[in-house]
């Protein structure tokens, strides 16, 4: 059963979870926390010109992020099996705990509603949103053809990417930070800043608005003490991605 969505000094903790940070944890987030976002900030500003995706290239592209997702997602959960720790613990659990959460999950909703219908808003809004895809994610789905793959991509981020950001990093900074005033702030805020530095191509103006609504996920997370809640809403938001770049930039 989770521990999160109560403060730990209050609550008594698995006793799997004694040796939780230990050096096995420190090396996977030195990996996913610094060398990972590094390597994406340099690949970027090496292919920092504009690309232009085939079909094919995009169907290659899908498969490729999803076996990448999987494997960062299967190197967590063998880390946290191999010290036998309760998965429930990063929130691989169907049990959805408390109601606090709903609000957080209707803060996201309508922060998501709004800065998406202001982006396809007026004819203006529209062509900077579409030279924003074309310019900084030309992977997107343009054809009805490409969303069954790209749909399976949004399946794995919503699920492998929660795994990593949510699941064990605010975990890992929960427990490193634990009997902090800042724990619940620092545990959520880290992982958000390390997603949104991973999506660096996105620009800076997008990584803000990424950072916020990871840090909505990781809160999410803290009080439902589940990620079933966070992979849905990542998988949609995704999704509505997709559909909006297929929509306006066939009409274009």
């Amino acid at each position: 059963m989770t521990v999160l969505a109560r403060p730990v000094g209050k609550v008594i903790l698995p006793p799997e979870m004694d040796n939780f940070p230990n050096w096995a944890d420190h090396i996977v987030v030195l990996i996913f926390c610094i060398l990972l976002p590094l390597s994406a900030i340099k690949q970027h500003l090496k292919n920092i010109s504009p690309v232009v995706f085939t079909s094919q290239q995009k169907r290659t592209f899908y498969f490729s992020t999803c076996f990448s997702l999987f494997i960062m997602a299967a190197i967590i959960v063998s880390v946290w099996l191999l010290f036998k720790r309760p998965p429930a613990e990063i929130g691989l659990t169907l049990r959805v705990e408390g109601s606090v959460w709903k609000w957080t999950v209707m803060a996201f909703v309508i922060l998501y509603t709004i800065d998406t219908i202001n982006s396809v808003a007026t004819p203006k809004n529209i062509a900077a949103s579409l030279s924003d895809w074309q310019k900084r994610t030309p992977f997107m789905p343009t054809k009805m053809k490409e969303l069954p793959v790209y749909l399976l991509m949004c399946l794995c981020a919503g699920v492998f990417e929660e795994i990593v950001f949510r699941g064990y990093l605010v975990t890992y900074f929960w427990y490193l930070f634990s009997g902090s005033n800042y724990q619940q702030i620092l545990s959520v805020f880290l992982p958000a800043f390390v997603f949104s530095i991973s999506h660096f191509y996105h620009g800076r103006k997008n990584i803000i608005k990424i950072f916020m609504l990871s840090a909505l996920f990781g809160f999410i997370f803290i009080q439902s003490g589940s990620l079933v809640i966070v992979m849905l809403l990542h998988f949609i938001t995704n999704v509505i991605g997709g559909l909006l770049t297929v929509k306006y930039i066939r009409e274009k």
